[in-house]
Formats: C-alpha cells, structure tokens, sequence
C-alpha cells in the first residue's frame, strides 16, 4: 500500500520517517512519501494522487481546509471542523478524517493531567487549531480563548469560545494556565515570535505545536522565563498513529515510531 503527506512546504516533514519505520516494525510493505502541492497547484490533487496510487494520505498546512471539496465524504469530527487531515481511499471514495486534536490532548493530558480546571488561550484559527479546539472543548470546565490576527477567522466557528485579538492576548497572558502556539510561526524562524511573552506568569505552562524545530523561539522564550514548556512531537506521533488505524484498522507501534522520530531529531 501506499501513502504520502500532502502540504507546502513539506521537507520538514518527519512523516515519511515515523510512518515507514512503523510499517517496517510491522513487517508491512507498504510506503510513505511527502509531496509538495504549491497553493496554485492544488486542483491537481486528484491527478497527483492516481499518479502516486495512493491508498491514503495525511494534509498538513496550509491544505487541511482545501481538501475538503475534494472528498466524497467526511466524518462528523471533520465535518464538524471544516478541517481534515488523514483521507483513507476506499474503492476510489475519498473519506475525510481529523486526528489532530486527539493527537494534540493525549500528550498534553499526560504532561498536565489536571486539563478540565485550565483556563487556556490558544493562539492561531486554522485547521490544526479547529481540531484541538473541538478535543479540548469537553475536557474543560471553562471557555476556551482563542486569539488570531482577525477575527473573522472564528464566523464559521460551531464551538463556543472567548474570540479575542493578538493584542488581547499579549495583555491577559498572565491570566492563563496554559498557553498554545497552534500556528506555523517558529517553523522557519529562530527568532520570531507570534506574540510578546513579557506578560507570562511563570507558571503557566507553553506549548508550541510545532515538533521540528524541537524549540521554537516561543518555546525558547518561555523556558528563559522559567515556564514548563511542550512541544508538538507527541502530536505529531499520535495523530500519525490514528492515521495508521484508519488507513489499517491495525493497532500501530508508537514506542518506535517516537523512538526514530526522536533518533532523527
């Protein structure tokens, strides 16, 4: 069988890795490959995807949303979201899923097990965002806030949440228990920042889902303050691991799928 990871940029994307190490585990002939499919290029998905004969494949940014009109069908999550990021192909259908959220909770859950009394601000409203929101939503006892650049971001939003501004953010930061970066700032940069961290109390704690670099600024910038911080591997891991199970139906070796991950890192 064969799969890919679709997005743009996509060379830093440790998904080929992780996957073909778990089939290899799993004595599976199957392969994994990243594609990039430029914005401009992507009504060629179809064709890109018969050309690769692929059985299945994950989204990543900036696709998760676009992909949406392409697929035959999509589960209630993913409906519900407006965001998908793992399409199984089954006798030529297109089914639409979204592991992002589960993927992101597990590891957040494990480092802060005390979720449902959190105030937390998470910061970014795209696809990966949409997904952990929606996980998030029935763990917490207070309203979740979200900050972006516009607002008009959140109209299609179905989850009940505290819509508010960079701005907003960077003055009430103090005001959180747990603060997540869900956007892709910090990929390429070294230095930059989504927002300014001057007002983080020094006990909240600072995620970042982005896994490679293992540190972003933000993470970085934090950890000088003395924070807590988490990355995205976890994430990373896990929503791979739920892709795995769509695609397979196959329970998915995570302890070495970590471990290469790690390896290469």
């Amino acid at each position: 069988m064969n799969f890919a990871v679709i997005g743009h940029p996509i060379d830093h994307s440790l998904s080929p890795i992780m996957h073909n190490e778990n089939f290899k585990i799993n004595g599976e002939d199957s392969t994994y490959k990243a594609i990039d499919i430029p914005e401009e290029q992507f009504h060629l998905i179809k064709e890109i995807v018969r050309k690769e004969s692929l059985d299945g494949f994950n989204v990543t940014i900036p696709h998760k949303e676009r992909i949406i009109p392409y697929l035959d069908e999509i589960d209630e999550q993913s409906r519900h979201l407006g965001a998908v990021n793992t399409v199984k192909i089954t006798n030529g259908k297109w089914i639409g899923h979204n592991t992002d959220g589960i993927g992101y909770v597990k590891g957040l859950k494990a480092i802060y097990p005390d979720l449902e009394n959190a105030y937390i601000l998470m910061i970014g409203a795209g696809g990966a965002s949409k997904g952990i929101a929606n996980e998030l939503y029935p763990h917490l006892n207070n309203k979740l806030t979200i900050a972006n650049r516009t607002l008009d971001r959140f109209k299609n939003w179905s989850i009940d949440i505290n819509a508010i501004s960079l701005k907003e953010a960077e003055r009430s930061l103090s005001e959180f228990d747990i603060v997540i970066n869900t956007t892709p700032i910090g990929m390429k940069s070294e230095s930059e920042l989504i927002i300014n961290l001057s007002n983080l109390d020094p006990d909240t704690l600072v995620s970042d889902i982005i896994y490679t670099p293992l540190k972003t600024a933000f993470l970085s910038k934090a950890e000088e303050n003395g924070n807590t911080i988490l990355n995205g591997l976890d994430m990373f891991i896990n929503q791979g691991a739920e892709s795995y199970k769509i695609w397979t139906g196959k329970e998915p070796n995570i302890k070495h799928m970590k471990k290469v991950v790690l390896k290469y890192l």
